[in-house]
């Protein structure tokens, strides 16, 4: 009787071999039939438009600061110590309102001595008048050094006055730039002196007993300078757009267009229209010209802000049955501008002729017709990675599309 052979050490490795590889290929099949499963067929490039005729505007975008249409810059006319500040940003004040007042004692001292001059000056007019030895000439001296010294009085009085800082206008205190106990330098020179011109020459009374002598006095201050001005007002209900414009967009512009302005970093859009147009270029030595361009605001209910950015973009004019095809169906071919056009499965080029730009529209001139459909390019959205919304350490990092992956 004869026994069974045992396996060979052998036999048993090459069946090993055979089911792992007959594993391997289950998963090899599997895995290309899941990921044939998850592909999501590729979508058409391209969109069939169709060329029309419409009536299109052509627009002149600008940029600028918006500012309000009336401000007032006010500074104190005579320098001084502040001794009061009456208001703050955000009050609202009237015409003539005041807003801050400097010391005025050596105003009050000059007005003082300007009518006490104003008074000796009369004086003498009368003893020019009542002297004998008096000439016409005389006492047409004195009668100027009178006029001279009521004019010193009307100039100190004024001046006093201009210790007070008052309001020109209506509106809302947008800024102060001084407080309590600042020297501000005046816009009107020396402090309180009441300078008599007339009377400093009056060498021709010296022969007129009591007359000899006389002269005109003076007090110089010792203000400290302020830059800019003490107080600012606007009237927050009227806005402009204070903006530039290059040379090419220039003669489109005029007075009167209709513009829509939106503040940068808002979804806001207030109506405007074109208030100046400069022609005299302001750019800096070696860089392109640029020209001042103002728009007004004229949304009564539009909400601004001073100092802040905003885009405007001005219609300058209207075109009427103009044929446009959208700018993704533009195509260059040979550097020249091309549509493409489907006829059955066959895809031909045809070259047109491309005139103006309306927004995201071209307008055509010559090589279609009104109705003609062509291809135009399909725009691709791209979606960022998803960004993590809580816990530190979260970020997302984009890879690399240079680095090898890992094996």
């Amino acid at each position: 009787m004869n026994k069974p052979r045992a396996r060979t050490p052998w036999s048993r490795r090459r069946w090993v071999l055979v089911i792992g590889a007959v594993l391997l290929a289950i998963a090899l099949v599997a895995g290309v039939v899941l990921w044939n499963a998850s592909r999501t067929p590729a979508g058409p490039t391209t969109d069939v438009v169709r060329a029309t005729r419409t009536d299109e505007t052509t627009t002149v975008s600008l940029a600028g600061v918006l500012a309000p249409q009336q401000q007032a810059n006010v500074s104190f006319a005579v320098p001084g110590t502040v001794r009061t500040i009456d208001v703050k940003v955000g009050d609202t004040v009237t015409v003539d309102q005041q807003l801050a007042t400097v010391g005025d004692r050596d105003l009050r001292n000059a007005l003082s001595l300007a009518e006490a001059q104003a008074t000796a000056a009369r004086a003498q007019l009368q003893t020019a008048r009542d002297a004998d030895r008096a000439t016409s000439a005389q006492v047409a001296a004195a009668r100027a050094a009178v006029e001279s010294a009521d004019a010193a009085v009307a100039q100190a009085r004024d001046r006093l006055a201009d210790a007070i800082l008052t309001s020109p206008l209506a509106g809302v205190v947008a800024a102060v730039n001084v407080e309590v106990g600042d020297q501000v330098s005046g816009a009107g020179g020396s402090v309180g002196g009441a300078s008599l011109p007339g009377l400093g020459g009056m060498s021709g009374l010296s022969g007129i007993p009591g007359l000899s002598g006389m002269t005109g006095g003076s007090t110089s201050g010792n203000g400290a300078t302020a830059t800019g001005a003490n107080i600012v007002v606007v009237v927050p209900d009227a806005w402009k757009l204070e903006a530039e414009v290059g040379t090419a967009d220039l003669p489109q512009l005029q007075a009167g267009q209709e513009a829509i302005v939106t503040p940068t970093g808002t979804s806001q859009h207030v109506s405007a229209v074109v208030d100046t147009v400069g022609i005299v270029a302001n750019a800096a030595s070696g860089q392109a010209a640029t020209f001042p361009v103002t728009l007004r605001i004229t949304d009564p209910s539009a909400t601004l802000f001073s100092g802040s950015n905003a885009d405007a973009v001005v219609t300058t004019g209207t075109v009427r049955g103009v044929l446009t095809l959208p700018g993704e169906a533009i195509w260059i071919t040979n550097g020249q501008p091309a549509v493409r056009r489907q006829v059955g499965g066959t895809v031909t080029s045809v070259e047109v002729t491309t005139g103006r730009r309306f927004g995201d529209r071209v307008e055509i001139t010559a090589g279609l017709d009104e109705g003609d459909e062509v291809l135009a390019r399909r725009s691709v959205v791209v979606t960022p990675p998803p960004r993590p919304q809580f816990g530190p350490g979260g970020s997302i990092v984009s890879p690399d599309p240079t680095a090898t992956p890992e094996r």
